[in-house]
């Protein structure tokens, strides 16, 4: 059973003490309902700018998540983007609303994983920079760095084979010979912007997109 409609409630403060309190037990056990939150979180935040906080109506949940569908809903993340690339904002934000159509994906290394490439600007000069996008549940193998990578989470989450959860607006750094394989967590597909400085060597052959 998850949150649903009382999610928007949560986020906008809305809630009974006790509402509240089962929300965020049941909100440290659900990968699902905490992407649901942090897809929602950036309208929520809107609407509270002007909105004096009321009981969300029924289907609330349904509406906001109309709102965020759109490619806006990755604008927030156009300067660290921006930096993560080494482009301008501007070139962020084009960039960022350019992956709402699907020509601008192409199938990834692995099954389950797709690539949008991206021209890095001139301090990335030689390094290989992309969005990544990740279907629930599909899992890049282990592999080893060599060389740096930096990664931003956009959307979605994964987890790696420690256990640890990266969730939007987080980085996921790995130095030069680490080694680490992880898993996109259920709800909406994890896009990432990454970027590699040399290449990845996989522990096996991994499994062809489709």
């Amino acid at each position: 059973m998850h949150l649903d409609d009382i999610l928007p409630g949560w986020l906008l403060g809305t809630l009974e003490p006790e509402e509240r309190r089962a929300a965020e037990r049941h909100l440290a056990v659900c990968g699902e309902c905490r992407a649901d939150a942090e897809r929602l979180r950036p309208a929520v935040d809107a609407l509270g700018v002007s909105v004096v906080p009321v009981a969300p109506p029924s289907g609330g949940l349904a509406r906001l998540m109309g709102v965020m569908e759109g490619p806006e809903r990755l604008a927030r993340f156009a300067e660290p983007v921006a930096t993560l690339f080494d482009v301008t904002r501007e070139r962020a934000v084009a960039l960022l609303a350019s992956l709402g159509g699907p020509e601008a994906w192409l199938p990834g290394p692995v099954s389950g994983v797709e690539l949008a490439p991206v021209e890095p600007g001139p301090g990335r000069v030689g390094m290989m920079a992309a969005f990544v996008r990740l279907r629930p549940g599909a899992r890049y193998p282990r592999h080893t760095h060599l060389g740096r990578e930096w990664n931003l989470v956009l959307e979605g989450g994964l987890r790696e084979q420690d256990g640890r959860e990266v969730w939007p607006g987080e980085a996921l750094d790995k130095a030069e010979g680490s080694s680490h394989d992880f898993t996109a967590l259920m709800g909406p597909a994890c896009i990432a912007a990454t970027v590699l400085d040399g290449v990845v060597e996989f522990e096996s052959e991994p499994s062809p997109a489709p």
